[in-house]
């Protein structure tokens, strides 16, 4: 769970030109998402969501049935 998400493991979600990328931290919230992560997918002009991992499954439907351009990224570390 640590280091965790790290900005490699979103370079092929921020290929595919998403808008928003929405990270689960798994069910108890054990999964690390560092600053650098977050600034990495700011810095390419995406908004980023770090939820629980059901709030961010939730979210991310949400957000594609709105037609949002949303990548997920869900308790990637295991």
């Amino acid at each position: 769970h640590s280091p965790g998400v790290q900005p490699a493991d979103l370079e092929e979600v921020v290929k595919k030109g998403v808008k928003t990328v929405v990270i689960g931290r798994g069910m108890s919230e054990a999964l690390q998402v560092p600053a650098s992560t977050v600034d990495y997918l700011k810095e390419n002009g995406i908004d980023v969501l770090v939820l629980q991992t059901e709030k961010a499954v939730a979210e991310y439907n949400t957000l594609a049935a709105q037609g949002v351009r949303v990548g997920g990224v869900f308790h990637s570390t295991c």
